[in-house]
Protein backbone atom coordinates (compact mmCIF):
# COMPACT_ATOMS: atom_id res chain seq x y z
CA UNK A 1 0.00 0.00 0.00
CA UNK A 2 1.41 3.47 -0.89
CA UNK A 3 2.70 5.46 2.03
CA UNK A 4 0.60 8.51 0.98
CA UNK A 5 -2.59 6.52 1.64
CA UNK A 6 -1.46 5.50 5.11
CA UNK A 7 -0.51 9.08 6.10
CA UNK A 8 -2.07 11.63 3.75
CA UNK A 9 -1.88 14.59 6.12
CA UNK A 10 1.66 15.86 5.34
CA UNK A 11 1.08 15.85 1.57
CA UNK A 12 -2.33 17.52 1.96
CA UNK A 13 -0.86 20.23 4.18
CA UNK A 14 1.99 20.77 1.73
CA UNK A 15 -0.43 21.13 -1.17
CA UNK A 16 -2.54 23.60 0.76
CA UNK A 17 0.55 25.59 1.71
CA UNK A 18 1.73 25.62 -1.90
CA UNK A 19 -1.73 26.67 -3.11
CA UNK A 20 -1.84 29.51 -0.57
CA UNK A 21 1.59 30.72 -1.63
CA UNK A 22 0.61 30.62 -5.30
CA UNK A 23 -2.60 32.52 -4.59
CA UNK A 24 -0.68 35.12 -2.59
CA UNK A 25 1.82 35.50 -5.44
CA UNK A 26 -0.99 35.78 -7.99
CA UNK A 27 -2.71 38.39 -5.81
CA UNK A 28 0.39 40.58 -5.85
CA UNK A 29 0.44 40.47 -9.65
CA UNK A 30 -3.30 40.50 -10.39
CA UNK A 31 -5.12 41.93 -7.34
CA UNK A 32 -8.60 40.40 -7.15
CA UNK A 33 -9.51 41.47 -3.61
CA UNK A 34 -9.65 45.00 -2.30
CA UNK A 35 -7.37 45.76 0.63
CA UNK A 36 -10.47 47.13 2.36
CA UNK A 37 -14.11 46.23 1.82
CA UNK A 38 -15.21 49.71 2.80
CA UNK A 39 -13.80 52.83 4.45
CA UNK A 40 -15.30 54.20 7.65
CA UNK A 41 -15.15 57.98 7.46
CA UNK A 42 -15.79 58.14 11.21
CA UNK A 43 -12.12 57.34 11.65
CA UNK A 44 -11.10 60.67 10.13
CA UNK A 45 -10.20 63.65 12.35
CA UNK A 46 -13.06 66.05 13.01
CA UNK A 47 -13.42 69.46 11.39
CA UNK A 48 -10.64 71.64 12.76
CA UNK A 49 -10.45 74.57 10.34
CA UNK A 50 -12.32 76.76 12.83
CA UNK A 51 -9.44 76.24 15.30
CA UNK A 52 -6.70 77.27 12.90
CA UNK A 53 -4.38 80.20 13.45
CA UNK A 54 -0.85 80.96 12.26
CA UNK A 55 0.82 79.02 15.08
CA UNK A 56 -1.44 75.99 14.63
CA UNK A 57 -0.78 75.86 10.86
CA UNK A 58 2.96 76.03 11.52
CA UNK A 59 2.68 73.10 13.93
CA UNK A 60 0.75 71.07 11.34
CA UNK A 61 3.36 71.81 8.66
CA UNK A 62 6.19 70.89 11.01
CA UNK A 63 4.50 67.56 11.80
CA UNK A 64 4.05 66.84 8.08
CA UNK A 65 7.73 67.53 7.41
CA UNK A 66 8.48 64.74 9.90
CA UNK A 67 6.31 62.37 7.85
CA UNK A 68 2.99 62.55 9.72
CA UNK A 69 0.77 64.04 7.00
CA UNK A 70 -2.57 63.00 8.49
CA UNK A 71 -3.19 66.36 10.20
CA UNK A 72 -2.05 68.31 7.15
CA UNK A 73 -4.34 66.42 4.78
CA UNK A 74 -7.25 66.80 7.20
CA UNK A 75 -6.68 70.58 7.07
CA UNK A 76 -6.64 70.37 3.25
CA UNK A 77 -9.97 68.54 3.43
CA UNK A 78 -11.46 71.23 5.68
CA UNK A 79 -10.19 74.06 3.46
CA UNK A 80 -11.76 72.50 0.37
CA UNK A 81 -15.02 71.98 2.21
CA UNK A 82 -15.25 75.53 3.58
CA UNK A 83 -13.61 77.86 1.04
CA UNK A 84 -15.94 78.48 -1.89
CA UNK A 85 -13.28 80.19 -4.01
CA UNK A 86 -10.72 77.36 -3.77
CA UNK A 87 -13.45 74.79 -4.32
CA UNK A 88 -14.70 76.47 -7.51
CA UNK A 89 -11.22 77.09 -8.93
CA UNK A 90 -10.19 73.49 -8.21
CA UNK A 91 -13.33 72.27 -9.97
CA UNK A 92 -12.43 74.38 -13.03
CA UNK A 93 -8.98 72.81 -13.12
CA UNK A 94 -10.46 69.31 -13.07
CA UNK A 95 -13.36 69.94 -15.44
CA UNK A 96 -10.97 71.22 -18.11
CA UNK A 97 -9.73 67.61 -18.30
CA UNK A 98 -12.78 65.57 -17.32
CA UNK A 99 -15.06 67.51 -19.68
CA UNK A 100 -13.14 66.35 -22.75
CA UNK A 101 -13.70 63.04 -24.48
CA UNK A 102 -11.00 60.35 -24.47
CA UNK A 103 -9.57 59.12 -27.75
CA UNK A 104 -7.43 55.96 -27.86
CA UNK A 105 -4.91 55.88 -30.71
CA UNK A 106 -2.51 53.03 -31.62
CA UNK A 107 1.17 53.65 -30.93
CA UNK A 108 1.88 52.68 -34.56
CA UNK A 109 -1.07 52.44 -36.96
CA UNK A 110 0.95 50.31 -39.38
CA UNK A 111 1.34 47.46 -36.84
CA UNK A 112 -1.70 45.16 -36.44
CA UNK A 113 -0.74 44.29 -32.84
CA UNK A 114 -0.76 47.97 -31.85
CA UNK A 115 -4.13 48.45 -33.52
CA UNK A 116 -5.58 45.45 -31.62
CA UNK A 117 -4.16 46.78 -28.35
CA UNK A 118 -5.79 50.17 -28.99
CA UNK A 119 -9.13 48.50 -29.74
CA UNK A 120 -8.90 46.51 -26.48
CA UNK A 121 -8.25 49.66 -24.43
CA UNK A 122 -10.97 51.54 -26.28
CA UNK A 123 -13.38 48.74 -25.35
CA UNK A 124 -12.20 48.96 -21.71
CA UNK A 125 -12.72 52.73 -21.59
CA UNK A 126 -16.20 52.47 -23.08
CA UNK A 127 -17.23 49.56 -20.84
CA UNK A 128 -15.78 51.05 -17.64
CA UNK A 129 -16.33 54.75 -18.32
CA UNK A 130 -18.19 55.79 -15.15
CA UNK A 131 -15.66 54.33 -12.71
CA UNK A 132 -12.79 55.58 -14.86
CA UNK A 133 -14.08 59.16 -14.71
CA UNK A 134 -14.41 58.96 -10.92
CA UNK A 135 -10.90 57.54 -10.65
CA UNK A 136 -9.51 60.32 -12.86
CA UNK A 137 -11.30 62.87 -10.69
CA UNK A 138 -9.45 61.53 -7.66
CA UNK A 139 -6.12 61.29 -9.47
CA UNK A 140 -6.43 64.95 -10.47
CA UNK A 141 -6.40 65.84 -6.76
CA UNK A 142 -2.63 65.57 -7.12
CA UNK A 143 -2.57 68.83 -9.07
CA UNK A 144 -2.75 70.40 -5.57
CA UNK A 145 -2.12 67.46 -3.25
CA UNK A 146 1.39 65.96 -3.42
CA UNK A 147 0.14 62.58 -4.70
CA UNK A 148 -3.08 60.62 -5.32
CA UNK A 149 -3.63 56.85 -5.45
CA UNK A 150 -6.37 54.63 -6.88
CA UNK A 151 -6.64 50.91 -6.14
CA UNK A 152 -7.09 48.48 -9.05
CA UNK A 153 -9.19 45.36 -8.52
CA UNK A 154 -9.61 42.74 -11.27
CA UNK A 155 -11.93 39.77 -11.66
CA UNK A 156 -12.05 36.74 -13.97
CA UNK A 157 -13.72 37.81 -17.18
CA UNK A 158 -16.88 36.34 -18.66
CA UNK A 159 -16.34 38.24 -21.91
CA UNK A 160 -14.82 36.32 -24.82
CA UNK A 161 -11.15 36.97 -25.51
CA UNK A 162 -10.33 38.27 -22.02
CA UNK A 163 -8.81 36.50 -19.04
CA UNK A 164 -9.44 39.28 -16.52
CA UNK A 165 -11.38 42.51 -16.55
CA UNK A 166 -11.55 45.45 -14.19
CA UNK A 167 -13.90 44.95 -11.27
CA UNK A 168 -13.57 48.45 -9.78
CA UNK A 169 -11.24 51.36 -9.19
CA UNK A 170 -11.19 52.48 -5.56
CA UNK A 171 -9.90 55.98 -4.71
CA UNK A 172 -7.52 55.79 -1.75
CA UNK A 173 -8.32 58.47 0.88
CA UNK A 174 -5.46 60.91 1.32
CA UNK A 175 -5.58 60.36 5.07
CA UNK A 176 -4.39 56.76 4.51
CA UNK A 177 -0.95 58.05 3.46
CA UNK A 178 2.04 58.09 5.80
CA UNK A 179 5.69 59.13 5.44
CA UNK A 180 7.09 58.60 8.95
CA UNK A 181 9.60 56.07 7.58
CA UNK A 182 10.73 58.52 4.92
CA UNK A 183 8.92 56.61 2.16
CA UNK A 184 5.31 56.45 1.06
CA UNK A 185 3.29 53.88 2.98
CA UNK A 186 -0.42 53.18 3.38
CA UNK A 187 -2.25 52.51 6.62
CA UNK A 188 -3.99 49.16 6.56
CA UNK A 189 -7.76 49.22 7.04
CA UNK A 190 -9.77 46.58 8.88
CA UNK A 191 -11.89 44.94 6.14
CA UNK A 192 -14.86 44.36 8.45
CA UNK A 193 -15.08 47.59 10.47
CA UNK A 194 -13.35 50.00 8.12
CA UNK A 195 -11.08 51.39 10.85
CA UNK A 196 -7.44 52.26 10.26
CA UNK A 197 -5.17 49.77 12.01
CA UNK A 198 -1.67 50.38 13.35
CA UNK A 199 0.00 48.55 10.46
CA UNK A 200 1.41 50.07 7.30
CA UNK A 201 2.51 48.71 3.94
CA UNK A 202 4.23 50.19 0.87
CA UNK A 203 1.92 50.55 -2.14
CA UNK A 204 2.22 47.67 -4.60
CA UNK A 205 2.49 49.10 -8.15
CA UNK A 206 0.45 46.16 -9.45
CA UNK A 207 -2.39 47.15 -7.13
CA UNK A 208 -2.26 50.96 -7.21
CA UNK A 209 -2.24 53.74 -9.77
CA UNK A 210 -0.04 56.53 -8.36
CA UNK A 211 -0.26 59.99 -9.90
CA UNK A 212 1.65 63.22 -9.27
CA UNK A 213 0.08 65.98 -11.32
CA UNK A 214 2.16 69.00 -10.28
CA UNK A 215 5.56 70.40 -11.22
CA UNK A 216 7.11 70.64 -7.75
CA UNK A 217 10.27 68.62 -7.11
CA UNK A 218 9.84 68.71 -3.31
CA UNK A 219 9.22 65.65 -1.16
CA UNK A 220 5.57 64.66 -0.85
CA UNK A 221 5.48 65.32 2.91
CA UNK A 222 6.09 69.02 2.26
CA UNK A 223 2.48 69.18 1.16
CA UNK A 224 2.51 69.87 -2.58
CA UNK A 225 1.15 73.07 -4.17
CA UNK A 226 -1.72 73.12 -1.63
CA UNK A 227 0.77 74.21 1.04
CA UNK A 228 1.04 77.78 -0.26
CA UNK A 229 -2.77 78.12 -0.22
CA UNK A 230 -3.06 77.65 3.54
CA UNK A 231 -2.02 81.11 4.67
CA UNK A 232 -4.02 82.87 1.94
CA UNK A 233 -7.02 80.81 3.04
CA UNK A 234 -6.38 81.72 6.68
CA UNK A 235 -6.14 85.46 5.94
CA UNK A 236 -9.29 85.46 3.81
CA UNK A 237 -11.19 83.45 6.44
CA UNK A 238 -10.00 85.71 9.27
CA UNK A 239 -10.85 88.84 7.28
CA UNK A 240 -14.43 87.58 6.98
CA UNK A 241 -14.53 87.07 10.74
CA UNK A 242 -13.04 90.49 11.42
CA UNK A 243 -15.47 92.15 9.01
CA UNK A 244 -18.44 90.39 10.64
CA UNK A 245 -17.32 91.59 14.06
CA UNK A 246 -16.93 95.13 12.75
CA UNK A 247 -20.43 95.13 11.26
CA UNK A 248 -21.86 93.63 14.43
CA UNK A 249 -20.40 96.47 16.44
CA UNK A 250 -20.41 99.44 14.07
CA UNK A 251 -22.62 98.42 11.17
CA UNK A 252 -25.89 99.62 12.71
CA UNK A 253 -26.37 103.36 13.45
CA UNK A 254 -26.09 104.41 17.10
CA UNK A 255 -27.61 107.22 19.17
CA UNK A 256 -25.81 110.28 20.49
CA UNK A 257 -27.56 112.50 23.06
CA UNK A 258 -26.59 116.05 24.07
CA UNK A 259 -27.50 117.75 27.36
CA UNK A 260 -26.44 120.70 29.47
CA UNK A 261 -23.61 119.66 31.82
CA UNK A 262 -25.26 121.54 34.66
CA UNK A 263 -28.66 119.84 34.16
CA UNK A 264 -28.41 116.51 36.00
CA UNK A 265 -32.12 115.90 35.71
CA UNK A 266 -32.02 115.99 31.90
CA UNK A 267 -28.98 113.70 31.84
CA UNK A 268 -30.76 111.16 34.03
CA UNK A 269 -33.90 111.27 31.89
CA UNK A 270 -31.85 110.88 28.69
CA UNK A 271 -29.98 107.88 30.11
CA UNK A 272 -33.25 106.19 31.07
CA UNK A 273 -34.66 106.94 27.60
CA UNK A 274 -31.63 105.28 25.92
CA UNK A 275 -32.01 102.20 28.13
CA UNK A 276 -35.69 101.92 27.22
CA UNK A 277 -34.98 102.44 23.50
CA UNK A 278 -33.85 98.81 23.08
CA UNK A 279 -37.25 97.62 24.28
CA UNK A 280 -39.71 100.10 22.76
CA UNK A 281 -37.56 100.95 19.70
CA UNK A 282 -38.05 104.65 20.29
CA UNK A 283 -37.19 107.60 22.51
CA UNK A 284 -39.35 109.83 24.69
CA UNK A 285 -37.49 113.04 25.46
CA UNK A 286 -38.29 116.70 25.95
CA UNK A 287 -38.21 119.24 23.16
CA UNK A 288 -35.03 120.80 24.51
CA UNK A 289 -33.08 117.47 24.41
CA UNK A 290 -30.87 116.87 21.36
CA UNK A 291 -30.54 113.34 19.98
CA UNK A 292 -28.60 112.44 16.82
CA UNK A 293 -28.45 109.18 14.83
CA UNK A 294 -24.84 108.51 13.75
CA UNK A 295 -23.98 106.02 10.99
CA UNK A 296 -20.55 104.33 11.05
CA UNK A 297 -18.38 104.68 7.94
CA UNK A 298 -18.96 101.05 7.01
CA UNK A 299 -18.92 101.70 3.28
CA UNK A 300 -15.32 102.91 3.31
CA UNK A 301 -14.26 100.00 5.52
CA UNK A 302 -16.19 97.62 3.26
CA UNK A 303 -14.12 98.72 0.28
CA UNK A 304 -10.94 97.97 2.24
CA UNK A 305 -12.29 94.54 3.15
CA UNK A 306 -13.20 93.81 -0.49
CA UNK A 307 -9.76 94.86 -1.71
CA UNK A 308 -8.01 92.63 0.80
CA UNK A 309 -10.35 89.71 0.06
CA UNK A 310 -9.71 90.12 -3.68
CA UNK A 311 -5.96 89.98 -3.11
CA UNK A 312 -6.31 86.69 -1.20
CA UNK A 313 -8.61 85.17 -3.83
CA UNK A 314 -6.35 86.30 -6.68
CA UNK A 315 -3.38 84.55 -5.12
CA UNK A 316 -5.43 81.36 -4.75
CA UNK A 317 -6.46 81.53 -8.42
CA UNK A 318 -2.85 82.00 -9.53
CA UNK A 319 -1.78 78.84 -7.71
CA UNK A 320 -4.64 76.71 -9.03
CA UNK A 321 -5.25 78.09 -12.54
CA UNK A 322 -2.22 80.25 -13.26
CA UNK A 323 -4.40 83.31 -13.89
CA UNK A 324 -7.26 85.32 -12.35
CA UNK A 325 -9.26 86.29 -15.43
CA UNK A 326 -11.74 83.40 -15.21
CA UNK A 327 -12.54 84.17 -11.57
CA UNK A 328 -12.58 87.99 -11.58
CA UNK A 329 -12.83 89.52 -15.05
CA UNK A 330 -11.20 92.94 -15.24
CA UNK A 331 -11.77 95.69 -17.77
CA UNK A 332 -8.46 96.24 -19.55
CA UNK A 333 -9.65 98.14 -22.61
CA UNK A 334 -10.30 97.11 -26.18
CA UNK A 335 -7.78 94.88 -27.96
CA UNK A 336 -5.61 94.58 -24.86
CA UNK A 337 -5.05 90.85 -25.43
CA UNK A 338 -5.32 90.04 -21.73
CA UNK A 339 -8.19 87.59 -22.21
CA UNK A 340 -6.25 85.72 -24.92
CA UNK A 341 -3.22 85.59 -22.66
CA UNK A 342 -5.30 84.13 -19.82
CA UNK A 343 -6.83 81.57 -22.19
CA UNK A 344 -3.35 80.62 -23.40
CA UNK A 345 -2.23 79.99 -19.81
CA UNK A 346 -5.35 77.91 -19.18
CA UNK A 347 -4.72 75.83 -22.30
CA UNK A 348 -1.11 75.18 -21.27
CA UNK A 349 -2.24 73.86 -17.87
CA UNK A 350 -5.05 71.78 -19.40
CA UNK A 351 -2.75 70.18 -21.96
CA UNK A 352 -0.16 69.35 -19.30
CA UNK A 353 -2.79 67.82 -16.99
CA UNK A 354 -4.21 65.73 -19.82
CA UNK A 355 -0.82 64.56 -21.07
CA UNK A 356 0.40 63.58 -17.59
CA UNK A 357 -2.84 61.82 -16.68
CA UNK A 358 -2.79 59.94 -19.98
CA UNK A 359 0.76 58.75 -19.32
CA UNK A 360 -0.17 57.59 -15.82
CA UNK A 361 -3.18 55.63 -17.04
CA UNK A 362 -1.25 54.16 -19.95
CA UNK A 363 1.78 53.02 -17.96
CA UNK A 364 0.08 51.92 -14.72
CA UNK A 365 -3.36 50.65 -15.79
CA UNK A 366 -3.70 50.00 -19.52
CA UNK A 367 -0.29 48.31 -19.85
CA UNK A 368 -1.13 45.93 -17.00
CA UNK A 369 -4.56 45.22 -18.49
CA UNK A 370 -2.97 44.24 -21.82
CA UNK A 371 -0.32 42.06 -20.17
CA UNK A 372 -2.62 40.01 -17.94
CA UNK A 373 -4.93 39.35 -20.90
CA UNK A 374 -2.05 38.32 -23.17
CA UNK A 375 -2.78 41.06 -25.73
CA UNK A 376 0.38 41.95 -27.70
CA UNK A 377 1.19 45.41 -28.94
CA UNK A 378 2.54 48.66 -27.55
CA UNK A 379 0.60 50.77 -25.07
CA UNK A 380 -1.76 53.01 -27.07
CA UNK A 381 -1.69 56.77 -26.83
CA UNK A 382 -4.43 58.48 -24.81
CA UNK A 383 -5.62 61.77 -26.29
CA UNK A 384 -8.02 64.01 -24.36
CA UNK A 385 -10.32 66.21 -26.40
CA UNK A 386 -8.98 68.30 -29.27
CA UNK A 387 -7.53 71.68 -30.02
CA UNK A 388 -9.18 74.91 -28.87
CA UNK A 389 -11.62 76.93 -30.98
CA UNK A 390 -8.94 79.48 -31.85
CA UNK A 391 -6.56 76.71 -32.95
CA UNK A 392 -9.31 75.10 -35.04
CA UNK A 393 -9.93 78.42 -36.80
CA UNK A 394 -6.21 78.92 -37.44
CA UNK A 395 -5.94 75.35 -38.74
CA UNK A 396 -8.90 75.92 -41.07
CA UNK A 397 -7.32 79.11 -42.42
CA UNK A 398 -4.07 77.22 -43.03
CA UNK A 399 -5.83 74.45 -44.95
CA UNK A 400 -7.68 77.04 -47.03
CA UNK A 401 -4.38 78.75 -47.85
CA UNK A 402 -2.82 75.43 -48.83
CA UNK A 403 -5.76 74.65 -51.08
CA UNK A 404 -5.37 78.03 -52.78
CA UNK A 405 -1.72 77.19 -53.40
CA UNK A 406 -2.71 73.82 -54.89
CA UNK A 407 -1.64 71.76 -51.88
CA UNK A 408 -3.59 69.45 -49.59
CA UNK A 409 -2.74 66.93 -46.84
CA UNK A 410 -2.06 63.29 -47.69
CA UNK A 411 -3.96 60.39 -46.12
CA UNK A 412 -1.41 60.27 -43.29
CA UNK A 413 -1.93 63.99 -42.75
CA UNK A 414 -5.70 63.51 -42.57
CA UNK A 415 -5.18 60.94 -39.82
CA UNK A 416 -3.06 63.46 -37.87
CA UNK A 417 -5.70 66.15 -38.34
CA UNK A 418 -8.39 63.76 -37.08
CA UNK A 419 -6.40 63.18 -33.89
CA UNK A 420 -5.91 66.92 -33.30
CA UNK A 421 -9.55 67.80 -33.95
CA UNK A 422 -10.87 64.80 -31.95
CA UNK A 423 -13.31 63.71 -34.69
CA UNK A 424 -12.72 61.58 -37.82
CA UNK A 425 -12.03 63.20 -41.20
CA UNK A 426 -12.05 61.76 -44.70
CA UNK A 427 -11.28 63.06 -48.15
CA UNK A 428 -14.31 64.46 -49.91
CA UNK A 429 -15.83 62.42 -52.76
CA UNK A 430 -14.52 63.23 -56.19
CA UNK A 431 -10.90 63.61 -54.99
CA UNK A 432 -8.20 60.98 -54.99
CA UNK A 433 -4.53 60.85 -54.10
CA UNK A 434 -2.23 60.18 -57.03
CA UNK A 435 0.88 58.04 -56.90
CA UNK A 436 3.17 61.03 -56.46
CA UNK A 437 1.16 62.27 -53.46
CA UNK A 438 -0.74 64.98 -55.35
CA UNK A 439 -4.52 64.92 -55.80
CA UNK A 440 -6.79 65.08 -58.75
CA UNK A 441 -10.46 64.86 -59.72
CA UNK A 442 -12.10 61.54 -60.48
Amino acid sequence: MPLSLLNPTPNTAARRNLRARLQAWLETWIPRRSRKHFYNFRTEPGFQANLMDVDRIRDVLAGAELGNVRDLFSVYRDVLASDSHIQCEFAKRKLAVLGDSISIQPADKSRPDDVRAALAIQDLVGYFQEDLVRACNHLLDSTLYPVALVEKVFKPSTRPGLRYELARLNPVPHLDLDYTTGFLQLWEVDPQLGYVTGRREPPNPNRYVLHRGHLLQLADFWGGPFRCLLFWWLMSAMSRDWWSRFLDRYGAPFLVGKFDPADDETRSALTQAFQAATKIFGLVVSTETQVELVQAASQHNGEAFKAFKDVCDDEKSKVILGQVGSARPMSTGLNSGVSKQHESVRQDIRQYDQMLLGLTLGNQLFRQYLDINGIPGATPRIIWGGVSTEEQQALGDLLASLATAGLEPTDAGITTLSERLAFPLRRSSGRQVLADGSSGSV
